[in-house]
């Protein structure tokens, strides 16, 4: 998900790149919670017929499933701000804050979206200066690293 605005403080322009979260913490409680009344009830239906040990590794399973989930909310918490102001163009890396930030000159900044050769495999985008070279939105589905692309030469070429 891609995400412009204006930047207040500086006077430039604001990207925010967000992984696609598709379930609230809230929705992913109620379906922990409906896992849990299936699975303990099926294992309690086995239980009850004197398959024991049927118990323990229900409750291994659904720990694991909460787990995954957790995961799956760690990894959505990625963020990427790209702010492009009149001189650098900042770039911080982070979740839920910046861990990592690059800041480069923007009249020597450049662009490079770098396809696949293999069809079906997803493009990279990097900001590059100087050799070194920044990979931007790999968690982006393939159509908003395109949008991504072209609006953010847009706003190199034109500030706007």
């Amino acid at each position: 998900m891609v995400e412009s605005e204006q930047d207040d403080s500086g006077g430039g322009r604001r990207l925010i790149l967000r992984p696609n979260a598709s379930l609230s913490r809230r929705d992913a409680r109620r379906l922990l919670f409906a896992a849990a009344l299936v699975m303990a009830g099926i294992a309690i239906g086995f239980a009850s017929l004197g398959l024991w040990p049927v118990l323990p590794f229900s409750g291994a399973e659904w720990l694991l499933l909460a787990y995954c989930f957790r995961l799956g909310f760690k990894a959505s918490a990625l963020q990427e701000v790209i702010t492009v102001t009149e001189a650098t163009v900042l770039l911080e890396k982070g979740r839920n804050q910046p861990e990592q930030t690059y800041r480069f000159q923007r009249a020597w900044v450049a662009l490079d979206w770098v396809k696949s050769p293999i069809p079906g495999h997803p493009s990279s985008l990097f900001l590059r200066l100087h050799g070194k070279a920044i990979e931007i939105g790999r968690f982006l589905a393939e159509s908003e690293r395109e949008r991504l692309a072209h609006e953010l030469r847009q706003i190199l070429r034109d500030g706007k």
